[in-house]
């Protein structure tokens, strides 16, 4: 058996794991193709364009982790309209498992982990060098199983709108500032809006004191850059915009963090002078401990885009962030 077809059958026990499960594909750190096996779909994907942006998405955000010292990034959840694509990073290798989850969510998550363990094992002896033990490929395989358990298990806070009932009195940023004051629950560390450019407009910072972390300002920023350049790299692909992206790291399940970057609308300004109009894109971003699950997070981050809508104007991007997100906590774990 050639390295390709070994590792086309542990990439189809991925495969098998849900019938919502589309492809799944091996590439090097660049996006270049392994290995890939599917089944049929109306979907007209394309693997270079996946891959692409699956290297994307461990570039864009591990500098954010570098600079928070929280390490080693496990998986990275694209959300679009249609399918998320979630990445793996396996030793030079980026996997990339293309889900639709609209037809069935969460992912099994025992089944993903026995396949990764595996395919662990076969790419070290395919591409690896040195020795490498059971127990750290174990390690690998649990923390992987674990970031998926995590980033579908946590307790669901109901659909509703933090803005404030007179809004259209207020000024933005009183709006603004009431909105992210309204969350419900203490699980962010950090949070808050920024525009493309990566100017933040508003934020907060609910570290320990005791935790010495980024600034608020600079962990937004360099949140955005990573998201803007997922959004940049996801128009190759033809399914609709990027409508969230969910990353995990971290040395274990019991100090796994999250940082999650959706899109909130659009600001509008007018030069009344020349009468030229602009359109900023505004995204909100956050660092989250794992401990609660990620479903509380992204309600709590729905929440936040359906009222800064509210009060800036609908955007229909941001309209299906807050329906994708409708879809993914209808079904979770039972903790």
């Amino acid at each position: 058996m050639s390295v390709r077809e070994s590792l086309v059958k542990h990439l189809s026990t991925i495969i098998r794991s849900s019938k919502a499960t589309i492809m799944a594909l091996l590439s090097d750190e660049n996006g270049l193709s392994i290995a890939k096996t599917g089944r049929s779909t109306d979907l007209i994907l394309d693997s270079n364009a996946i891959t692409s942006v699956s290297s994307a998405a461990f570039s864009s955000s591990e500098e954010n982790w570098t600079d928070l010292g929280i390490q080693d990034q496990i998986i990275a959840f694209s959300f679009f309209e249609k399918i998320c694509l979630i990445t793996i990073r396996i030793q030079q290798t980026l996997l990339t498992i293309v889900h639709d989850y609209n037809l069935d969510w969460p992912l099994d998550a025992d089944s993903i982990g026995s396949s990764i363990y595996h395919l662990r094992r076969e790419i070290h002896n395919f591409f690896g060098s040195g020795e490498i033990s059971e127990s750290e490929i174990e390690e690998f395989s649990n923390n992987v199983r674990g970031a998926i358990y995590l980033s579908s298990m946590g307790t669901e806070i109901p659909f509703a709108s933090y803005a404030p009932s007179n809004h259209q009195s207020l000024e933005l940023n009183q709006n603004i500032s009431a909105i992210l004051d309204s969350i419900q629950n203490p699980i962010f560390i950090e949070y808050g809006l920024v525009n493309s450019s990566g100017l933040t407009i508003d934020a907060r910072d609910l570290s320990p004191d005791d935790v010495e972390l980024l600034s608020v300002d600079a962990f937004s920023a360099n949140a955005n850059v990573g998201f803007q350049k997922m959004v940049e790299e996801a128009d190759s692909m033809n399914i609709g915009g990027l409508v969230s992206y969910l990353c995990v790291s971290g040395p274990d399940p019991e100090n796994f963090y999250g940082i999650l970057s959706n899109p909130c609308g659009k600001l509008h300004f007018k030069d009344s002078a020349s009468g030229s109009e602009i359109l900023l894109p505004v995204s909100f971003v956050s660092l989250f401990p794992m401990m609660y699950g990620a479903v509380p997070v992204l309600c709590e981050a729905r929440n936040i885009a359906h009222s800064i809508i509210e009060v800036i104007g609908e955007d229909h991007i941001t309209k299906k962030f807050i329906n994708s997100i409708n879809v993914i906590v209808k079904s979770k774990y039972e903790e």
